[in-house]
């Protein structure tokens, strides 16, 4: 049993487990084991203009760090960029966010617990709300803030942190969007994309939003995520309801009401909902391109659906809007997949799959415009929070001059010398 957890978010165990402890768990025993490693002054390479010198880079830490969690998983992506901060050597302030208050309450006991407050501090959980708090913390100077949240909020961390000229970390959302084409596996494309959306009930920033599926193979692609979906969650409302969490709160649940009420198409399937367990059922709709539930990130376990003559057609829409933080490509042909991710942009894409890209620590996870700045996982995690500084440690060779510290360089500079120069530019 996992009460905070399930308290705020209703999440199953089975999602609990993998987002809240094997994926941060992973993060930190990937920089333990690497941390050494990954510190070591790196070598810079040779360089004639520089010769002869030793070059390298060294990471230094930063600073004082405030980390700004968020609702949606809150031990997750509190934790790991937490942890990366720690890792390159800083001290840090944790805000965790009380929409998940259960949570964050059990963070602020806990953390102290482990780590000596000198080193870390969690501010905000006693206190009602996160405005107050979180802009009061924005008033002082930091070296540097990650946050994770929505773009609205993002834009004023950002422009609070400007004040002192410190680097942000934003990690976004967007509304993402699935490819499928004709030459896809539909049935493959049609169970990931539903089990990606639904994950968290759809409360990722990483969820597959909209699919913009080929018309070719619509009729086929919806029927297999009716069959999918009532496949993975089941047909009653007591098995669905064990099967997918909850909303976190009452607002969200409002606004999510208003898009089943509003989007202008049809119900593939699902669209239940128990407004006073915060509660809604895994929905498939499909809906028209101008379907006003096509304007905002959806955040909820509602997958839309769109028809499109081509994927070219769908390239241009996705290039219409702000670029997202993931997209998803369903398609069995290398050519398709490849005009796909070279003419769009995504924070990150997963061909013939949704989410998993995110997973693996080697590959750096961020967005790209609206959908965030800069990125983290792997050793992109401890790079976020250090200061790559260059130390070059110049030679002084008993050469009377003449390769460690050439005439040359040193005014006045005659025609001899701009010769040497010039001559010295078809080497470089």
């Amino acid at each position: 049993n996992y009460p905070p957890l399930e308290q705020d978010l209703g999440r199953p165990g089975f999602e609990i487990l993998y987002y809240d402890q094997l994926l941060p768990i992973h993060e930190v025993d990937t920089l333990i084991k690497n941390l050494r490693k990954w510190l070591k002054p790196e070598y810079a390479g040779f360089n004639l203009l520089t010769f002869p010198s030793s070059n390298e880079i060294h990471r230094e830490p930063l600073g004082l760090v405030l980390v700004i969690g968020t609702w949606n998983y809150p031990i997750m992506l509190s934790i790991v960029p937490l942890a990366g901060a720690i890792a390159a050597g800083n001290t840090c302030i944790l805000k965790p966010c009380n929409v998940s208050k259960h949570t964050a309450q059990l963070m602020a006991k806990l953390i102290p617990m482990y780590l000596d407050p000198g080193i870390c501090s969690v501010i905000g959980p006693a206190i009602e709300g996160d405005r107050h708090t979180t802009g009061a913390l924005l008033d002082h100077k930091f070296d540097h803030v990650f946050f994770t949240g929505s773009p609205s909020v993002g834009r004023t961390v950002m422009e609070k942190a400007a004040r002192f000229l410190t680097p942000c970390t934003l990690e976004l959302g967007g509304k993402n969007p699935v490819f499928v084409d004709a030459d896809a596996d539909i049935e493959l494309a049609a169970q990931r994309s539903v089990w990606g959306r639904m994950m968290n009930a759809g409360q990722q920033c990483i969820a597959p939003d909209y699919v913009l599926c080929n018309a070719k193979v619509l009729d086929a692609f919806l029927a297999a995520c009716e069959r999918h979906t009532l496949a993975m969650y089941g047909s009653d409302a007591a098995t669905k309801k064990k099967m997918v969490g909850r909303i976190v709160g009452a607002r969200q649940m409002t606004r999510l009401m208003d898009v089943l009420a509003n989007h202008r198409g049809r119900v593939v399937v699902g669209g239940e909902f128990d407004e006073k367990e915060r509660y809604i059922a895994p929905t498939v709709l499909h809906v028209p391109i101008e379907s006003p539930a096509m304007e905002e990130e959806t955040f909820g376990p509602m997958l839309l659906v769109v028809s499109v003559p081509d994927m070219d057609y769908g390239i241009n829409y996705v290039n219409s809007r702000p670029k997202p933080l993931s997209m998803y490509v369903f398609s069995n042909s290398r050519q398709t997949q490849d005009r796909i991710t070279q003419n769009t942009s995504a924070g990150g894409v997963t061909v013939n799959a949704t989410l998993f890209h995110v997973g693996h620590p080697g590959l750096p996870f961020g967005g790209v415009g609206e959908s965030g700045i800069g990125s983290y996982h792997g050793k992109q995690t401890l790079d976020t929070f250090v200061h790559k500084k260059p130390v070059l440690r110049k030679a002084i060779w008993a050469d009377m001059g003449l390769l460690s510290n050439p005439f040359f360089l040193y005014p006045p500079w005659t025609d001899f010398k701009i010769k040497i120069l010039r001559l010295l530019m078809k080497f470089v």
